[in-house]
Order: structure tokens, then C-alpha cells, then sequence
């Protein structure tokens, strides 16, 4: 589909000038979070690799709980699989009001392998990947910079479609914006890469700047559509004495199962004051997440008594829109394939604005090479006369 023609040259001004300010003032940013964001796509895959782990029967979840608490000296409010192989579980430590930290235990045998920090301080601060996602999700500034990067998402969606729509070339010229050779001067190269790959990655930088906005204005939208859209809210469990005996993660996870029988562990949120039930989420072959499935059952801790269960696979429409938002941004909602593309996606970005930034730069400088005659605007270098056919013009 070719891109409409027909728009006046102040319209095409006015975009060209939104697409360049966008990107000088805050293409560092989009820069920064697509390196760290091609970094996360396989970040469980090299933190695993850094361990040695056994494979064999799991042992009872009660058990490695158990040793977990006596390392820690500590009650753990989690349980659940730290790496997609399940062969090394986390038991968590901690809640939101401290510092909450992830004990790495052997399934097969108990030992422990690891301690994982949940909000390091800094990239030594005992979790570098971790580190790393704080910098992605909200750039260390908690929930003021969640709505900060939501707003750049939503920003970068309209730049990544005012690019491909200044660089849409004409009909029969899409090989002439990939012929590199063609490209003579320093400027016609910057401006032929940037455009390049612009387009190569417009539709996927706009997928993953929409599904990113979702996430970080997940609280107001989820508020929204609980009220509008038929949205089913998590379970909220009401704080209360713990019963003197509990059934055990073991018993939960069994009971959980009775509810959704072809689904698998993901984790189990144990019994606390503050939530006083066995939180067991599970994963449906059916959901889009590769391995961290979103449906939930929740067990109660001193009867075994079912007192809600979600199936993620088949909630509502905005409960399944909304939980799609991860695994479309992660990619994993297209398996290997996808988290490849995602992991591309997000090195395109800062290859964009450096591009970008330094063909800007030469220009405003008094640096720049003659693109076409009379021409000043990058599209205009990639207008072919009969005498060329298709080449730059020097």
C-alpha cells in the first residue's frame, strides 16, 4: 500500500518538523529503553546459564519452603519458578514496605544456589538483570516514572508512524530506499540507514510503544475497564489471622489444579496477616505467556476451600486484552521468533537516533552534503528523476 501523496506541503512540513523535534529531544530516552529492552528479551536465558543445576523429580514444595525459611531465617511469602526449565525455583522474602529478596533453590534437591535482590540499588547491588528492568519500567523513579515512560510510549507511536510515513517511498522505488551502494555522501548514507530501518521497524516500534503505555498505565486502565468494559479484578483477599494449621503449598497447588487440571505451576503466593490465603497462579497451554501464565485459583489456608479461580485463556475480552500486553511487548506471544524480533526492534532505536541525531547535527552545522537541488527535506533525497532512476543525486 502506497502512502497517500496528496497531503500539502504545510501538512508535510508540520509532521516533519513534529518527527524531528520528537526524536532530538527525546530520542535519547527511546534509545536507552530500547537497548535495555532488547537486553530483558533474554535476560532468565544468561542469568540461568550462570547456574548448575540438576534435573530430576521436584521435591515437595513444602519442603524446599522449609529450607529457604531456615537459610533466611525468615517467613517467605512466595514460591515459584525463577527460569522457564522449572528446575530452580525462588522463594521470595519480603514485601512492597522493604526489601524483598529471591532465594534460588535446586527443585530436585534443596540446595541453595543463589540470592537474588528484588530492588537492587544499583547494577552491583546483588541483581543486575533486575537493576536493568527498574531502569526499563520505570527508569528507578517508582510510579512517577511508569507514567513518564507511559506518555514517551505513547509519544514514540506517533513517531515511529510520522517516519514511516515521510519515508513511505513511491511505487516502484522501494528498491532504490535499500540500495546502500547508491548512497555517495555522509549525509545520503545516514539519511538512507535512518529511513532503512525506520521502516523496516515502524510497525513493530508501534506495537511494542502501544503495549508498553498499556503496562505502565495498567493501574488507571484496569480501574477503567472494571467499570466500563467488564474487566474482572483479581482476587482480593481481606487481611486476617492465619489459621493454627495450614494445608501446605503442596495441598494448595493440588486443590488448584482440581479447578483448571491441564494447567502448570507458576507460583504460589503463600499464606500471610496481610493475605491470609494460598495464591496459586497457573499457566493454560491456551495463554499467550510462554511460561508465567496469569490465571489464578485461590485456595483457602486452613480448609482447602476453592474461593475464587480466574482462567486467564478464557476471561473477558478486557481482562485477555489487557494480559496480552506483556507478552506482545516481550514478544513471547510469537515464541522464539518473536522475542527475536523484539530484541531487534529495540536495537533499532538507538541506531535511529543516533543516525538521526548526527545527520541533524551536520546539517545545522553548516556540514551538510547537497541531498538533491533544491531540495531540504530527507524525503526529497529519495525522489528519483528519469535521469537517475532511483539513484541519489549529487
Amino acid at each position: 500500500m502506497n502512502r497517500p501523496r496528496r497531503a500539502s506541503p504545510h501538512i508535510k512540513r508540520l509532521i516533519a518538523v513534529w518527527h524531528l523535534w520528537l526524536g532530538v529531544s527525546l530520542g535519547g530516552l527511546w534509545a536507552l529503553q530500547g537497548l535495555t529492552g532488547a537486553m530483558l528479551v533474554f535476560h532468565r536465558d544468561l542469568d540461568r546459564a550462570g547456574l548448575a543445576a540438576v534435573s530430576g523429580p521436584p521435591r515437595p514444595l513444602d519442603e524446599l519452603v522449609a529450607v529457604a525459611a531456615r537459610a533466611m531465617d525468615g517467613e517467605p511469602e512466595s514460591i515459584g519458578h525463577y527460569y522457564p526449565d522449572g528446575s530452580i525455583l525462588g522463594v521470595t522474602f519480603g514485601d512492597a514496605a522493604t526489601d524483598r529478596r529471591t532465594v534460588l533453590i535446586e527443585a530436585a534437591s534443596g540446595r541453595i544456589l543463589g540470592l537474588r535482590e528484588r530492588s537492587p540499588v544499583s547494577p552491583a547491588g546483588g541483581n543486575f538483570w533486575r537493576w536493568v528492568y527498574h531502569v526499563h519500567h520505570s527508569l528507578l523513579l517508582g510510579e512517577r516514572g511508569e507514567w513518564l515512560l507511559g506518555l514517551s510510549g505513547l509519544l514514540l507511536l506517533t513517531m515511529a508512524g510520522s517516519g514511516a510515513w515521510l519515508g513511505w517511498p513511491r511505487r516502484g522505488q522501494w528498491r532504490a530506499a535499500y540500495s546502500a551502494g547508491r548512497w555517495r555522501t555522509r549525509v545520503q548514507k545516514l539519511f538512507g540507514w535512518h529511513r532503512a530501518i525506520g521502516l523496516a521497524a515502524a510497525l513493530a516500534l508501534m506495537l511494542l510503544a502501544a503495549s508498553g503505555a498499556m503496562m505502565d498505565f495498567g493501574k488507571p486502565l484496569r480501574a477503567w475497564a472494571e467499570r466500563h468494559a467488564g474487566y474482572q479484578p483479581p482476587y482480593r483477599p481481606r487481611p486476617g489471622a492465619l489459621p493454627e494449621r495450614t494445608i501446605g503449598a503442596d495441598r494448595a497447588l493440588a486443590l488448584a489444579l482440581t479447578a483448571l487440571p491441564d494447567a502448570a505451576l507458576t507460583s504460589i503466593g503463600l499464606p500471610t496477616p496481610k493475605s491470609p490465603v494460598y495464591l496459586v497462579r497457573l499457566r493454560r497451554p491456551a495463554e499467550r505467556r510462554t511460561w508465567s501464565g496469569t490465571s489464578l485459583v485461590v485456595v483457602d489456608a486452613g480448609s482447602g476451600r476453592i474461593l475464587a479461580a480466574y482462567d486467564a485463556a478464557s476471561g473477558p475480552l478486557a481482562n485477555r486484552i489487557l494480559d496480552s500486553a506483556f507478552p506482545v511487548h516481550s514478544g513471547e506471544v510469537a515464541s522464539l521468533p518473536g522475542r527475536i524480533l523484539v530484541f531487534l526492534t529495540g536495537l533499532s532505536l538507538p541506531v535511529l537516533y543516533l543516525t538521526g541525531l548526527w545527520a541533524w547535527l551536520r546539517r545545522r552545522h553548516g556540514l551538510r552534503d547537497q541531498l538533491a537541488p533544491g531540495s531540504q527535506d530527507c524525503q526529497s533525497a529519495y525522489k528519483p528523476t528519469p535521469r537517475t532512476k532511483g539513484n541519489f543525486v549529487t
